[in-house]
């Protein structure tokens, strides 16, 4: 009869190392990881008109409770740059997509970088962009845009906190 040997701990390697590959095979099916983590679009977000557009001169708006903005930022992926976005808690981002421009029109960025904004909460918010270099890019500045967002409350039309 032919018995293995195996060392002491041999065992608890197996179970460890089947426990992580069944931790990374169920993290890549759940959506967790995900091949285009630069671009996630979700075109019904963009299936109904925004109540408030924004662009690059866009510093303040102001909103009720449940409209939508559209934030448009020109960009040029080629030039080794991407935009960062972040929202307070009172802002969710629902959508955002890249619209190129056509291949013949003279302009010096290459498309827009487009995010839907919902308002779910009164009060200041804020929407931040930062359009940033990568990490091998050592002569692109950096670019922030940032737009104060008041959120009025639905009923009274007014901003939260007044009465």
């Amino acid at each position: 009869m032919i018995t293995s040997k195996r060392r002491p701990g041999q065992r608890r390697k197996d179970y460890l190392l089947l426990l992580s590959l069944f931790v990374m095979m169920l993290l890549c099916v759940s959506g967790c990881v995900r091949p285009d983590t630069g671009f996630t679009v979700y075109p019904e977000a963009f299936s109904a008109p925004p109540d408030v557009y924004a662009d690059m001169n866009t510093t303040q708006v102001s909103m009720s409770v449940g409209e939508t903005m559209l934030v448009s930022y020109p960009w040029t992926p080629e030039d080794g740059r991407y935009w960062r976005v972040s929202v307070t808690e009172g802002l969710y981002v629902t959508g955002d997509r890249y619209i190129p421009f056509p291949i013949d029109m003279p302009v010096e960025d290459s498309g827009m970088r487009e995010w839907m904004v919902r308002a779910t909460s009164p009060g200041t918010q804020t929407f931040i962009g930062n359009l940033r270099p990568r990490a091998t890019s050592w002569n692109q500045e950096s670019v922030q845009r940032k737009i104060m967002v008041t959120v009025m409350n639905n009923e009274q039309g007014k901003p939260a906190g007044f009465a």
